[in-house]
């Protein structure tokens, strides 16, 4: 017999060579910019414990993808787009295969079909070699590469290079158009997160196999996982009225979320960073809200509420709702529970997915005018009468006229509790313990027939939309265990004007909750019971709490003390470094007039009701002239007024005889009453102010006041007036 084993062991070594000289330049690409990412080998199968790709030697290839794209289906072992390198006889090849089966089982591989349908005109006509399937073959499969081989890597990674980067940012281009008009697509370019996530369980995989292989090892062992960047949980921004903390949320928001959307985006434009943030909040990552004096623990943790009737004549029932805050915690606790799903998570989900597949089964015949019978647990049979528009099943006995409603979330409940409904002895008792008060005969007949259901039908764990009520049910039935160790994606909660509300009221047990040491996962981590829900409730660790707060506000002082030592605090001040107050107004620039205010506001009051930059940027094009007297008359008096409680005298001491004059008092024709006070005399020689209006229609000397009077000088401005005879 002849002996191959010095050959085989020749094409091992050339094969486990190639892909590491792969591994060292895609690495190389990752370390010169940390958003270029890709895929790596997760598992250790038998005979690839060490290997950095998907593929074999046996099967002499191996390949990388880009894209996080979630597909699967029977005999599936590939991604949807790859990039697969050979090893040949003479020298190596590579080509981009794109790969789908053309029977998807579910949402998402159906979009991943036709994605790849719509991209395929695009990359044929900008590729060379395309190459694609037979039409009588099962799976949508197609390629491009290089017509022959390569005599060296080199020379392969030359090729390469030059076509990698124009095929990532086509593909990027039209999976960005695509999901616009399909949003539900789940597919994404892999984040920064996910690739160290693959590299550290590539590093330990490797090292538990005890691999020895000094000029690679050393960029696995070696390489660290960098830390997410030093995140403040709880922050307030504080400043006087005008110095940008809300401009400023938008900012610290999006730099708290930083994929790749905001590592790539232009931050010197603001139209850009708007219209990113606003995507964020459309998506659920970002929520915004204002505290006032009505805000109120109900609508920020949890409250009882009326909820309308299902239909004309049913009373109006109360039940607990959440509130925002909560709201966006299950969101950001449901985001923790995808990346590692337990097993009572997975049952979660997947009852649900059962559940709405058999309501809209049953929705369908009762629409077609079948009637829908239920087994009941005594040997009956009760009938489905409809399914609500909240998805809720309608049952009633037969020659009944009294309907029961069975919830989705009290199912779920159930459902997690009693795994075989065969051990149920006395329904009553046994379903009340867990879901209260309820007809247990109708959960029964319900909950039987979808076990039932789902003993006939594959699941598919197929992406999906989930109900908040999905996410309420997977995180409930969270332990504190399921947040260790987990990076989640960030949620980011803006509260604006974070002092007008009652903080000690609004925030109840939450003071306590949002420390970073008593979060979720910590091990200090607290959990508390909800006054109505009754409910375990802890703070998410990926949850971020961004305040502002306008030191001139007389609820300042009254701001819980708790609270400032819950947050950490960054002061924002009036700039006078920006561009935008570069402009020159009558020999002195925004800046300066700006300054000048400032020194005298701190002078008589102090440094907390200055006035903020915003009022005095221009814009480009804007006239200076104009900007600055309506700032004057529509944002700086009036705060000058509301500092010094209408004091007029103290007014004119920032402003000026400019803009604040002393009225006239005529003894003769502006004489008090006949009344019989011996002050009154007193009061006739008591100053009156007024402030000056130079808007009003007839004031021929406006244009030059807005020339001359808002200079660094203001007593100086109203001299040079005087002499020209202008007032």
């Amino acid at each position: 017999m002849e002996d191959n084993s010095g050959l085989n062991n020749k094409n091992m070594n050339k094969y486990k060579e190639f892909e590491a000289k792969i591994f060292e330049w895609l690495y190389g690409k990752h370390k010169a910019d940390p958003t270029f990412t890709f895929s790596m080998r997760m598992r250790a199968n038998k005979g690839s414990e060490t290997n950095f790709f998907i593929g074999t030697e046996k099967s002499n290839y191996f390949g990388t993808t880009f894209w996080n794209v979630p597909v699967g289906f029977p005999g599936s072992a590939s991604d949807l787009i790859d990039l697969i390198f050979r090893p040949t006889e003479n020298g190596y090849s590579y080509f981009v295969l794109f790969h789908q089966t053309k029977n998807p089982p579910d949402n998402q591989n159906k979009y991943a079909l036709d994605f790849i349908r719509q991209v395929k005109p695009t990359i044929k006509s900008i590729f060379k070699n395309f190459h694609e399937s037979e039409p009588k073959v099962r799976m949508e499969s197609f390629n491009f590469g290089p017509a022959g081989e390569f005599n060296s890597i080199d020379n392969l990674l030359t090729d390469v290079e030059a076509v990698i980067l124009k095929f990532i940012q086509v593909v990027d281009a039209e999976l960005d158009k695509y999901k616009t008009i399909n949003p539900d697509f789940i597919a994404h370019r892999f984040s920064e997160k996910e690739f160290n996530s693959m590299l550290e369980k590539l590093r330990l995989r490797r090292a538990k196999y005890k691999f020895d292989e000094p000029e690679i090892l050393p960029l696995v062992t070696k390489e660290k996982v960098e830390p997410e960047s030093n995140k403040l949980l709880n922050q307030i921004l504080f400043g006087p009225p005008g110095t940008g903390k809300t401009y400023n949320t938008i900012n610290n928001a999006l730099k708290i979320i930083n994929e790749k959307e905001e590592k790539n985006l232009d931050w010197d434009n603001r139209k850009l960073v708007k219209a990113q943030f606003d995507k964020r909040i459309s998506e659920g990552r970002i929520q915004f809200t204002t505290f006032h004096q009505s805000m109120s623990y109900e609508d920020f943790i949890e409250g009882i509420k009326p909820i309308e009737p299902e239909k004309d004549g049913d009373p109006v029932i109360y039940r607990n709702e959440y509130g925002l805050f909560r709201n966006l915690c299950v969101e950001a606790s449901f985001a923790i529970a995808q990346l590692g799903e337990t097993k009572t998570t997975e049952e979660v989900l997947d009852f649900s997915i059962m559940y709405d597949r058999y309501a809209d089964a049953v929705q369908e015949k009762i629409l077609n005018g079948q009637q829908v019978e239920l087994e009941t647990k005594s040997g009956g049979s009760v009938l489905v009468e409809s399914i609500s528009q909240q998805g809720n099943f309608i049952i009633k006995h037969h020659e009944g006229t009294r309907t029961y409603t069975v919830s989705k979330a009290r199912l779920t409940k159930l459902q997690s509790a009693i795994k075989h409904l065969d051990e149920v002895n006395n329904i009553n008792d046994q379903f009340r313990s867990i879901i209260g008060g309820s007809n247990s005969s109708a959960y029964w007949s319900v909950l039987n027939a979808i076990k039932k259901e789902r003993q006939t039908k594959i699941v598919f764990k197929e992406t999906r939309t989930y109900t908040q009520e999905d996410k309420k049910e997977v995180v409930l039935s969270l332990s504190k265990s399921d947040y260790k160790n987990k990076n989640a994606k960030p949620f980011v909660l803006i509260i604006d004007e974070i002092n007008r509300g009652n903080v000690s009221q609004i925030f109840g047990e939450l003071i306590t909750l949002i420390e970073e040491d008593k979060r979720l996962g910590n091990d200090e981590s607290l959990e508390v019971i909800l006054p109505y829900s009754k409910e375990k409730f802890g703070v998410p660790p990926n949850l971020y709490i961004i305040g502002t707060m306008n030191t001139a506000d007389r609820s300042v002082e009254a701001i819980d003390t708790a609270l400032r030592r819950r947050f950490s605090f960054e002061e924002m001040m009036p700039r006078y470094d920006l561009e935008e107050l570069e402009y020159d107004f009558a020999g002195s620039k925004g800046k300066v007039i700006l300054q000048t205010i400032n020194k005298r506001i701190e002078k008589l009051l102090d440094k907390d009701h200055q006035i903020g930059h915003s009022y005095f940027i221009k814009k480009e094009g804007e006239d200076a002239g104009e900007k600055l007297l309506t700032s004057f008359y529509k944002s700086i008096i009036p705060l000058l007024q509301e500092y010094f409680f209408g004091d007029f005298g103290k007014i004119g001491l920032i402003l000026g005889n400019g803009f604040v004059r002393r009225k006239e008092w005529n003894k003769d024709s502006d004489s008090f009453a006949e009344f019989d006070a011996e002050s009154a005399a007193d009061f006739e020689d008591k100053d009156v102010f007024e402030i000056i209006d130079y808007r009003k229609p007839g004031a021929d000397h406006s244009i030059k006041v807005k020339n001359i009077l808002l200079t660094l000088d203001f007593q100086k401005a109203v001299q040079l007036l005087m002499r020209q005879e202008i007032g």
